[in-house]
């Protein structure tokens, strides 16, 4: 591996990663500086103020109706950002996507079993309910799961 640093006057740092962006070596780098750069705390919208939360309080996010929103133990509030960002942001703090309208923390998953349809179906902890892992995300979850 090769590191070069530049000096550029601008106020905002750039880091860029040339070669192979697929290798496990990129994935780690990217994972690392992500996790740097990560969110401290996410704003939820409530019914008259915007919530504080840390990710990790976070059971899973989910869109509907072109809204994203929070579930967590205390509730469901709507957020701004997009369920890919979120995906992609807070892959590195336990969240993986799970179908189409779902991205989980990993840490609320208890149990996952196979479903007759070919899908699977993740059981969350403290009786949180029940969530649909899709065919097409269920290797992505497995691996992610190994990691």
């Amino acid at each position: 591996m090769k590191i070069s640093l530049e000096y550029a006057d601008c106020s905002d740092l750039e880091v860029i990663v040339k070669g192979n962006i697929h290798s496990e070596e990129a994935v780690n780098i990217i994972s690392a500086l992500n996790n740097i750069s990560a969110f401290g705390k996410l704003m939820l919208r409530g019914e008259d103020e915007s919530i504080l939360y840390d990710a990790e309080d976070i059971i899973y996010f989910e869109a509907a109706q072109g809204k994203t929103y929070a579930v967590t133990e205390t509730g469901r509030y709507e957020i701004n950002e997009k369920l890919y960002e979120l995906s992609n942001t807070l892959n590195c703090k336990g969240f993986i996507q799970i179908n189409k309208s779902t991205v989980v923390n990993i840490n609320y998953v208890l149990s996952v079993s196979a479903e007759f349809s070919g899908n699977y179906t993740a059981r969350l902890k403290k009786n949180k309910g029940t969530l649909i892992i899709s065919r097409k995300y269920f290797n992505s979850f497995k691996n992610f799961v190994r990691r």
